[in-house]
């Protein structure tokens, strides 16, 4: 008993000659007091608020609210509801073809889609038109680039050859797997991507 006394006597004397107290927190110390000069360390810090400003030197445009902005809109004044490409221009159709593989010859079951066309040009003497055409992703790029140039100028050379349609009112341009008009993740979607778009450029800049 006697050993236990000391022991007990000697740390009330230790605690009692500490230079800090030894408390967990302010308020174990204080006991519910505030206390000047110490700091809680569990105490929840305020966050730091930083004010950045942001400058913005002019308000996007977008004149025809066609969803394309001025500065990249190729077509301006596009009337109000009609679909536009990637550049502003009016699509008039989107023909979706189906191509054998390693082929841009165009299936006579699409003839009629075409013939439609050129019933539209030359009903519209002034129209002017850019054929564009799309793959899917399947296969190198520069493979697809030019295949897809291939399958635009398919479609004019029908449009031309016969259905007598004037060559110098027909732009063909490829655009290879860029533009997809869905996700290439299911044999479906990459059968929606491969397409040719005949768009309006009458009045393209």
């Amino acid at each position: 008993m006697k050993k236990i006394f000391i022991i007990t006597t000697g740390v009330l004397l230790f605690l009692g000659c500490a230079e800090k107290p030894m408390a967990t927190s302010v308020v174990e110390l204080a006991g519910n007091k505030k206390v000047i000069g110490w700091r809680d360390k569990n105490e929840t810090q305020k966050p730091k608020v930083i004010i950045k400003k942001v400058y913005v030197k002019e308000k996007i445009k977008d004149s025809d609210n066609d969803g394309i902005i001025d500065e990249l809109d190729k077509c301006p004044n596009t009337p109000k509801g009609v679909i536009v490409n990637h550049y502003g221009c009016p699509i008039i159709t989107t023909l979706r073809f189906h191509f054998d593989f390693n082929s841009a010859k165009v299936k006579k079951i699409y003839y009629p889609e075409i013939k439609k066309i050129a019933t539209t040009l030359k009903a519209n003497p002034n129209l002017k038109i850019e054929i564009d055409g799309y793959t899917d992703n399947i296969g190198p790029q520069d493979y697809n680039l030019k295949l897809s140039l291939k399958r635009a100028q398919a479609v004019r050379d029908i449009l031309v050859n016969e259905y007598k349609v004037n060559p110098k009112r027909i732009v063909v341009k490829g655009y290879g797997e860029k533009y997809p008009l869905v996700p290439n993740t299911t044999s479906t979607n990459r059968a929606l991507n491969r397409r040719v778009e005949i768009i309006d450029i009458t009045n393209k800049n």
